[in-house]
């Protein structure tokens, strides 16, 4: 932008060059001698002396402080109409030249920097070249108002000008204005590029009620898009399978109008989180348009986002996320198909890297967990949960993990009989399967059912040993680390209901638990 300028008047170079043929040359012959030297150089000095100090010579100019509003483009600043703005213009001579102050334009003289409007941006240099326009005061335009000017403390050849755009005229959408220069005794113009500056018109700023309305439409739409996100991809193809079976019926009413389109995840999740990008960006378009590049806008926008755009939706979504996406399934659908050019194929591409969507399952120990931890909330009974977690621990539980010990068990010695007192203790017991030791409690010898005793008589005192001699249902055994579900099967198989733990010692084998 700095381009540096130097003319010397017709007059100075007249001057120059009489001056230089004093040298040369003597006077005419009635003066009588030559001159001497040293009269010549004390001509020479007061020719000098009487020449015109150099012509101002600006280098350049810069704005001070560039924004939305003023801005340098294609090498030329622009400013927007009703834009007040300051130029620090550097200049090559003493800057007692160029100081046109407050004081000086209080006694009418002109201003020290005026502009010359361009009819045409195209070429430099295109108004009047053979002219000076800028010393025709009516050729100076006063589109742009100069408001004054004062030194710079931070340099020395430099000065501080401050500006102000005026609005254009109806229709007009920029002017260009090249720059004058008063360096005291004559004005200059300068006619490149690097000294142009335009004027441009001021957006159309929006009215206040469609202002509020576009930023709430964007909020809203943001809102959706997260929450569309959330309620959708948190539901998983399988729950929605359980729930079509298993839920009531405005569940499984839901459920069905969502699997159709949750089947296609990677599709959906594109279209959502490409809508939402778009929203977001426009939103924060917007804001910088009304706002301008400010810190305002910036905490705007982002706050608007954050609660409204993210909180507000993520919030209500985790706990309606099943009536929402089955309610707005239209929205998705629509939005699925004007996002397919871009949607489709980069979903398809996740499915080729990725493969299939891989659904939440429950192992064992993850349902058993869930049960526990959800119990304040479901409506089993305890009995009921005690079932289930029992049928769950089938196959990773062995029978030691839940036997009775022979301690605890109700037994009858294979010697007793079977008198009043005998069979009112076993019917007070209430088992139905009752084991038969001999001589000591491991010794178990045989299994007593109470359906056995149905035709006998207290009063007979019949011994017990004639009683399972005679039906003889001997215990079935299994060893300590038997599974529950094959004990379960051994159980199935058979009349029995009761099975002895065998537990090994060394060789010595002995029952020292029961399994019931």
């Amino acid at each position: 932008m700095y381009k540096s300028k130097t003319e010397v008047s017709p007059a100075a170079e007249l001057l120059v060059n009489s001056c230089t043929a004093a040298v040369r040359f003597r006077f005419p012959q009635s003066c009588g001698a030559p001159l001497s030297p040293s009269r010549c150089l004390w001509i020479l000095l007061c020719l000098c002396w009487l020449l015109p100090g150099p012509s101002l010579c600006l280098l350049g100019f810069r704005p001070e402080r560039t924004g939305a509003e003023l801005s340098v483009d294609d090498g030329v600043l622009k400013a927007t109409e009703g834009t007040r703005f300051i130029l620090r213009v550097y200049y090559s001579t003493s800057p007692q030249r160029l100081n046109r102050t407050a004081g000086t334009r209080a006694n009418n003289a002109a201003p020290w920097i005026a502009f010359i409007e361009e009819p045409t941006p195209g070429r430099e240099g295109q108004v009047h070249p053979k002219r000076n326009m800028c010393m025709d005061k009516n050729a100076r335009t006063s589109d742009i108002e100069v408001l004054g000017s004062f030194k710079s403390a931070s340099s020395q050849n430099s000065v501080l000008v401050e500006l102000l755009a005026k609005d254009l005229r109806r229709g007009e959408k920029i002017k260009y204005y090249s720059m004058c220069a008063f360096d005291g005794s004559k004005w200059e113009h300068y006619r490149t590029r690097d000294f142009w500056v335009a004027v441009r018109e001021r957006s159309a700023v929006p009215e206040l009620w469609l202002q509020v309305l576009v930023s709430i439409l964007l909020l809203g739409l943001s809102a959706l898009f997260s929450g569309l996100n959330l309620s959708l991809l948190a539901l998983d193809p399988v729950e929605l399978q359980v729930l079509q079976n298993s839920g009531t019926d405005t569940e499984q009413n839901y459920a069905r109008k969502i699997e159709t389109v949750r089947r296609h995840g990677n599709y959906v999740l594109c279209t959502l989180l490409l809508g939402n990008a778009i929203i977001n960006a426009s939103l924060a378009v917007w804001m910088c348009q009304i706002l301008g590049m400010t810190w305002l806008s910036t905490v705007i926008c982002a706050f608007g986002i954050f609660f409204i755009g993210e909180i507000l939706p993520h919030s209500v979504a985790s706990r309606h996320g099943l009536a929402i996406a089955a309610k707005t399934i239209w929205v998705t659908r629509l939005l699925m198909v004007l996002s397919f050019p871009i949607s489709y194929p980069i979903s398809k591409l996740l499915d080729l890297i990725l493969n299939q969507e891989i659904s939440n399952f429950y192992t064992r120990e993850k349902l058993l967990e869930m049960l526990r931890v959800t119990d304040p909330y479901h409506d089993l009974v305890k009995e009921e949960l005690n079932i289930i977690q029992g049928a769950l621990e089938l196959r990773t539980k062995t029978v030691e993990d839940v036997l009775t010990p022979l301690t605890d068990c109700f037994m009858l010695a294979s010697d007793v009989m079977l008198d009043f007192n005998t069979m009112s203790e076993i019917m007070q017991s209430g088992y139905t399967r009752i084991p038969v030791f001999e001589n000591e409690r491991s010794n178990i010898v045989d299994i007593l059912f109470v359906k056995d005793l149905a035709f006998v008589d207290p009063d007979d005192c019949t011994p017990l040993k004639t009683i399972t001699q005679f039906y003889k249902h001997p215990l079935h055994c299994v060893f300590n680390d038997t599974k529950l579900d094959a004990m379960l099967e051994e159980f199935k198989k058979g009349m029995q209901r009761i099975a002895g733990v065998e537990e090994f010692w060394g060789e010595k084998k002995s029952f020292m638990k029961l399994v019931c």
